[in-house]
């Protein structure tokens, strides 16, 4: 069978069978039911061992150091110490809400984890209405989305980096200054939904000590960062090391509660892993298929700049994660004709498109603030397409810069 006819049949049976079997299971019998229609033979099973190995190498111990960190936060009441001292620089609860889902999705690795963490606490900044705690966790998951998506070192933009040969310090160039721009967008597109006056709460909880809450938090940050300008800082730069050493922190500080957060850590970022791990498998065996000469073909007939932002769209509507949607796209258009830094924001910029029933934030979402469909559409699937499209329209103007 041609190889996009064969794509498209293993999209449809991922979003068929993601919700029963999970992501990982559904991936991997998807890439094996791929290579299958696409004539390959012995060699299937090579490519599928392949692409479980390269993500597992790439992401595990940065995964593991944000779920530590993650659970840390949760248990010692280091969180509430965040949004408090946030709630210090501004009076603005909508505002606080966004900041917080901004910083903390990235050293926590994974913007679900994020806003789990936050829920509680976000969900008391609005005007104490159901309309104002719904806004608030509507802005506090877009803004996670958009750090999520577009900083590094999620594995996001780890994978993108890593795919494409771009050195960290040139992503971040372009790709802070866009987040920011989304940030902006997200905060006035929050402001027009159904809310009264925001303010924050009197009381968050349980406060941790200052230092105990932010140097996890910004060390590894400023670690990563250092490594990107300088040639000797590049060890301790690497988001491998920096992310370890502020999960290290984390235990040393966690005291008592150091075999919990390795316990609940270990078991959340074995899933996460594995979830990753399918999706290498189906990119690996999707990219030795010929289907990125197809896509090529394809793309005579479109912009060139548009077939990468595309592709990473109808990935992220068919199975909903966005770190699978960029290992799959950047296997799929590894010989794409643009340069590595333009193909990077292309394909984040099309992870924030057409998010739907597929994407378990979605679900997250609805349960957590007990809002309909149609208020989950408006107030998290609308706001992060308008953002996926302003972005794309970013990437395209800085390509030509």
């Amino acid at each position: 069978m041609d190889p996009l006819y064969a794509f498209i049949v293993a999209i449809i049976l991922v979003s068929l069978i993601v919700p029963r079997f999970g992501p990982f299971l559904s991936l991997v019998v998807s890439a094996i039911v791929f290579g299958v229609l696409a004539g390959m033979s012995l060699e299937l099973l090579d490519y599928v061992a392949t692409g479980l190995g390269r993500i597992f190498a790439s992401l595990a111990i940065v995964v593991f150091s944000g779920a530590v960190l993650a659970e840390y936060l949760r248990k010692t009441g280091a969180i509430d110490r965040i949004v408090a001292d946030l709630l210090g620089l501004t009076r603005r609860g909508l505002l606080v809400s966004g900041a917080a889902g901004y910083l903390i999705s990235l050293p926590v690795m994974c913007s679900i984890t994020a806003y789990m963490i936050l829920e509680p606490v976000v969900s008391s900044l609005g005007d104490h209405t159901n309309e104002g705690s719904k806004r608030s966790l509507f802005m506090t998951a877009a803004c996670s989305v958009i750090s999520f998506n577009l900083i590094y070192p999620s594995p996001v933009m780890v994978s993108l980096s890593s795919s494409f040969n771009v050195e960290p310090f040139r992503i971040l160039e372009r790709s802070v200054p866009i987040s920011l721009m989304l940030f902006v967008l997200a905060y006035a597109f929050m402001q027009r939904l159904p809310a009264g006056e925001v303010k924050p709460a009197e009381r968050i909880g349980p406060l941790a000590g200052r230092a105990s809450a932010w140097v996890p938090l910004i060390l590894p940050m400023l670690l990563i960062l250092l490594g990107t300008l300088r040639e000797e800082a590049k060890l301790p730069g690497d988001p491998n090391v920096a992310l370890l050493l502020g999960a290290l922190i984390c235990l040393a500080l966690a005291k008592d509660k150091l075999q919990d957060v390795i316990h609940v850590a270990s078991r959340r970022s074995g899933v996460v892993l594995l979830d990753l791990c399918g999706a290498g498998a189906f990119g690996y065996v999707v990219a030795q298929s010929g289907l990125g000469k197809e896509i090529y073909s394809l793309a005579q007939f479109l912009p060139l700049l548009v077939m990468p932002f595309l592709v990473a769209a109808l990935l992220q509507l068919a199975q909903g994660s966005r770190v699978v949607t960029v290992v799959i796209a950047a296997q799929i258009l590894a010989d794409y004709p643009l340069d590595g830094l333009t193909m990077i924001l292309l394909v984040s910029s099309g992870a924030f498109m057409l998010t739907y029933i597929s994407d378990p934030y979605f679900w997250l979402i609805k349960n957590s603030t007990g809002a309909s469909m149609e208020e989950v559409v408006l107030g998290y699937s609308l706001p992060l397409s308008l953002m996926g499209l302003m972005a794309f329209g970013l990437a395209a103007i800085s390509s030509y810069l």
